[in-house]
Formats: C-alpha cells, sequence, structure tokens
C-alpha cells in the first residue's frame, strides 16, 4: 500500500489513525508512506522551496497540517503496531535516479519516506 504526498494535509492524529489501520492489516502488509520534513531537516538550498509552498497553501486555505521528523515519523509508525518500520531519505535516490542527468535536476531534500511492515 502507498500513501505520497498526503500526510503534509492530516494532523498527527490523522495520521496517527491511519497508520493504526494500515498496521491492523495481513501479516506482511507494507506501507510506503511518504512525508515533508520540517525545514531544519532541509538542505539550506531546498528551505526557500519549503517556504514558497507553505505559503502558497496557506493563502489558498488549505495549510500543511504537519511536518515531521524521521524520528517521530518512525516512532508513529511503531506506536502504530508495525512490526518493522525504516525511514529512507528522499535524497538517497539521487545516485541511482539522477546523477547522470544533463540537466542537473534532482529531488527536493524536503520529503522522506517510512518503509513500515505488519
Amino acid at each position: 500500500m502507498s500513501s505520497a504526498r498526503v500526510a503534509m494535509d492530516l494532523t498527527r492524529e490523522a495520521v496517527a489513525a491511519t497508520l493504526r489501520q494500515v498496521a491492523a492489516l495481513a501479516a506482511g502488509s507494507t506501507l510506503v508512506m511518504t512525508f515533508l520534513l520540517p525545514i531544519d531537516y532541509l538542505e539550506p538550498e531546498d528551505r526557500p522551496m519549503l517556504e514558497w509552498a507553505q505559503k502558497g497553501v496557506a493563502t489558498s486555505g488549505t495549510p500543511f497540517a504537519t511536518l515531521f521528523a524521521p524520528a517521530e515519523m518512525l516512532a508513529l509508525a511503531r506506536d502504530a503496531g508495525f512490526k518493522e518500520a525504516r525511514h529512507v531519505a528522499g535524497t538517497s535516490h539521487v545516485q541511482r535516479y539522477f546523477a547522470a542527468r544533463a540537466d542537473g535536476l534532482r529531488p527536493s531534500s524536503g520529503e522522506d519516506f517510512v518503509i513500515a511492515t505488519t
């Protein structure tokens, strides 16, 4: 199961409830969920983009509800009942998928993954 670009729109309580519901699925089920990082966790060159995005969504009336530190997201997954949970930095894919790009495109350091298995 995957949940991409959703956690930032949910309250902390809603993220925890979602994790609990998924953790109750059949043994061996896996969830991959992305989450946005607090600004202090971003590379300095990526911080203006998060600030710009936060202003934009706030202006539209749908501000980001949550930003999670990796340890906090792992704790939520484990507290929800997942047997295994690991953090994968979004930037960990740079070498594999972006290194050969001539245009220099790379992912922001602002969105990471939690991979959790029941």
